[in-house]
Parts: structure tokens; sequence; C-alpha cells
């Protein structure tokens, strides 16, 4: 009667110990999250904001050279629907899609740079910055478009 209460409890323990194991090895293995950063090479400051369907962060306002983090988790289900944007004061960008080069396993962070004439992208197998259309989104507006800037002068 003993061995056959033991033979139920392993029965009973080894799929629980397996789905308690199992995520924490996957997620070592092949990283859910990616680092976006984005850099003021502008001479002001740069005020940015960044948001998604499932995220919104704060206004930042980056100094010169002043740069600032963000993770974004790719979605399990349709991780081709994770997208993240981002709007300045200077205009609006999305800072974060699945066919960027840089959302590779093999990259660290997708990195975005910033300066009087326009927004550059860092593709890391050119290993160059790579201009981007960075006009103001005026329909966007209401919907988190262009933001208002803070200026030190």
């Amino acid at each position: 009667m003993k061995s056959t209460s033991t033979t139920t409890f392993l029965l009973m323990a080894a799929p629980l110990l397996l789905l308690i194991l199992l995520p924490s090895a996957h997620a070592s293995l092949k990283p859910n999250a990616k680092t976006v950063v984005v850099t003021n090479n502008h001479t002001n400051y740069l005020s940015v904001r960044c948001f998604s369907f499932n995220d919104d962060y704060t206004v930042n306002h980056l100094p010169s050279w002043g740069h600032y983090e963000f993770k974004v988790t790719k979605r399990v289900v349709y991780p081709s629907s994770t997208m993240f944007n981002c709007s300045t004061n200077m205009g609006t960008f999305v800072a974060y899609r699945y066919d960027y080069e840089c959302t590779g396993d093999e990259y660290e962070k997708c990195d975005w740079r910033f300066d009087e004439d326009g927004a550059y992208r860092w593709e890391p197998k050119l290993n160059v910055w790579v201009g981007v259309d960075y006009a103001p989104n005026y329909e966007s507006l209401n919907r988190g478009g262009v933001i208002q800037g803070f200026f030190a002068n």
C-alpha cells in the first residue's frame, strides 16, 4: 500500500516539477526582453516619451549626449505584433519593430541617435547608422504624437 501511494505521489509531482523548472530554463536560453537606447546627439534638450499597446512611459528630458533606456518584452503569441513608438519634441518614430535587425537574439539592444538633422538607427549587421523618417505626425497629436519639449537657453 505504501509503494502505491509513493508511486501516485511521484506521478502527480513530476508534471508539476516540470512546469516549475521548464519556464526558467527556457527564459535563460532565449531572452524575452530587448533594451532600446535613445541617445540625444543634439545641442539642446530632447524630450522623449515611449509607449506601446501594453506600456506607457513618462516624458524624459535628455540633455546633450544624455540617453534613455527602456525594455521591450517580446510577445510570446504573435511576436511580430510587438511594437514600441516614441514621440519627441521634434517628431515621432517606431523605436522597436520585429523586423529591425537589432531585434535578433544575437544583439543586446536597439540603439537610436538624434541630432539637428534627423534620427538614426544603428544597423549592427552593416555596422552603420541609418537615417530614419522622422517627420512630425500631426494626425497622432491626440494619441501621443509630438510632445511639448523642454528647452533651456
